[in-house]
């Protein structure tokens, strides 16, 4: 890893699979990077709302029960103007993803396709 990369940002992660989310979490905390945790939609838009620091990162799945991160997205968007959003799914196709009308301009997605093997 260069020494210049600063990873000392606030990532609020949602997703609503408890082992995925944990892996995810353990991951970027190894390179530093400070951790806060949503287990859907609403609690997410609930974090974003009440934590009083900086937020630099929303990386959230986009099928969640109730609400889709995309839905809580926006809604998160609009609370924190300029965060940046990284969705992640093993749901969707990128080819969905180009076709979602919905999403702003300046986000990202990555397809969260993990296997264990032996």
């Amino acid at each position: 890893m260069p020494r210049d990369l600063d990873l000392s940002k606030i990532v609020l992660l949602v997703d609503d699979l408890d082992i995925l989310r944990k892996m995810v979490r353990d991951f970027l905390e190894s390179l530093g990077i400070k951790i806060l945790e949503a287990s859907n939609a609403a609690e997410a838009i609930h974090t974003a709302h009440s934590h009083s620091g900086k937020i630099d990162l929303l990386l959230t799945d986009v099928e969640m029960p109730g609400m889709s991160g995309w839905e809580s997205a926006n809604e998160i968007a609009a609370l924190r103007p300029g965060i940046r959003i990284l969705y992640m799914s093993a749901g969707i196709s990128l080819q969905e993803w180009n076709d979602y009308e919905g999403k702003p301009v300046g986000n990202y997605f990555i397809r969260n396709r993990f296997e264990c093997r032996n």
